[in-house]
């Protein structure tokens, strides 16, 4: 029962995990972990709830950590390789990641479940561990955050 729970969240989780990592590979090991942990906790799980915001947290939990790694912090002191822009649309794929990198993990996750994963917000805040409102308020500052990366302007809201 919970491998399989599992496994229908396992899509879900990898899109999570790129969106906040950036990087298909650190995503991959990022909810390989993930599982793991769930697996090891799953008696932690109330009964009867539902497994995705549960284990979504989790890998949420596991890419910050990933990112706090001192592999991590050290490739995030670097500038991130000038991309050859074959168009402006890989120009600007590579301006939105470089700003999502950014953004504070508590604010990048709301932005990518919210946009991303396209959740409610109830779903954002269930997954964040926050209220529905907390979860509106960190997106409008993520937003505003991007906006003023991706202009070059300082945000005025």
């Amino acid at each position: 029962m919970f491998e399989a729970e599992l496994a229908e969240a396992l899509p879900q989780a990898f899109h999570l995990a790129a969106g906040l990592l950036l990087d298909r590979q650190d995503a991959e090991d990022a909810v390989q972990e993930a599982s793991l942990r769930a697996w090891r906790r799953r008696g932690n799980r109330r009964p009867g709830t539902d497994l995705r915001p549960w284990f979504l947290a989790i890998v949420a939990n596991q890419c910050r950590e990933s990112r706090r790694g001192s592999w991590a912090r050290l490739l995030r002191m670097a500038e991130p390789p000038d991309a050859v822009a074959e168009s402006s649309d890989r120009a600007a794929i590579v301006d939105l990641r470089s700003a999502l990198r950014r953004l504070p993990h508590r604010i990048r996750l709301v932005v990518v479940l919210r946009f991303y994963m396209d959740l409610s917000f109830e779903q954002v805040a269930s997954v964040s561990g926050c209220s529905v409102e907390a979860a509106k308020s960190r997106t409008r500052r993520g937003l505003r955050a991007l906006e003023s990366a991706l202009t070059g302007t300082e945000a005025s809201r």
